[in-house]
């Protein structure tokens, strides 16, 4: 059975807002961090992202960890 990257898929989840943002402003030619342009109002997503990526990291530590004691 392959192991799933819980952190690495964490980390990636938790900043796909502000990767969003900055690819979709260098295609409208706006500032990723205006709100007002649309580019800018995918960085409010990380109010979601950040806990749920905080949580698979979490995870994917305390799985690293017993495997590493066992």
């Amino acid at each position: 059975m392959k192991r799933f990257p819980f952190i690495r898929t964490g980390l990636i989840f938790a900043i796909s807002p502000i990767l969003l943002a900055f690819v979709t402003s260098l295609f409208q030619g706006g500032s990723m961090w205006d709100e007002g342009s649309g580019t800018g109002g995918y960085i409010w997503f990380m109010f979601l992202t950040l806990p749920v990526g905080f949580f698979l990291v979490v995870v994917g530590l305390v799985m690293f960890v017993v495997r590493r004691l066992r």
